[in-house]
């Protein structure tokens, strides 16, 4: 566990139910049953303890993207070097190739459709594919923003967060 704070065994016990899967909501609600002025001392330590986890997921953010870059990588590596092997199969003017442990062929793919982009708005009803409308809700929020009047139809609400500085 990282430890930008020094963390009290109760956030040590957190962390420890936050990695096995098994902090539930009763836990943490539970843990601020107490009087008034051990609550900010209390709210201090969550705040350690929040700071370490949003440590740790920003780690784990980078790593995910750096793994993900090197996953890219290889597979554009992959793309690449079978590319490579099916030209220098056709340039030598074969379908199908043994290499000793392996077998190497170009075959032809079952074929697809491809559109032609300047008839897509002549396509027929019978091959669209109908879909539920979507709600844009940007708009509808920037209208009542301007001042239009959506009664019955939308509304603002707020809610409210925790904001730790």
């Amino acid at each position: 566990m990282p430890n930008i704070y020094e963390l009290t065994n109760e956030f040590v016990t957190l962390w420890d139910l936050m990695e096995s899967g098994e902090l539930d909501d009763e836990a943490l609600i539970g843990a601020f049953d107490c009087a008034k002025e051990d609550l900010a001392i209390k709210l201090e330590g969550y705040c350690k303890f929040i700071k370490n986890v949003e440590s740790t997921i920003a780690g784990l953010k980078s790593e995910e993207e750096r793994l993900s870059a090197r996953r890219k990588t290889m597979e554009n590596t992959v793309s690449r070097c079978k590319e490579a092997m099916k030209f220098a199969l056709n340039k030598a003017g074969e379908k199908k190739l043994d290499c000793g442990t392996f077998t190497v062929a170009v075959q032809d793919t079952t074929p697809s459709v491809v559109l032609d982009e300047s008839y897509i708005e002549n396509i027929p009803e019978e091959y669209l594919v109908p879909q539920e409308p979507k709600i844009d809700k940007k708009k509808i929020k920037a209208d009542i923003d301007a001042g239009k009047n959506l009664d019955g139809i939308a509304h603002l609400e707020k809610g409210t967060s925790l904001r730790i500085r």
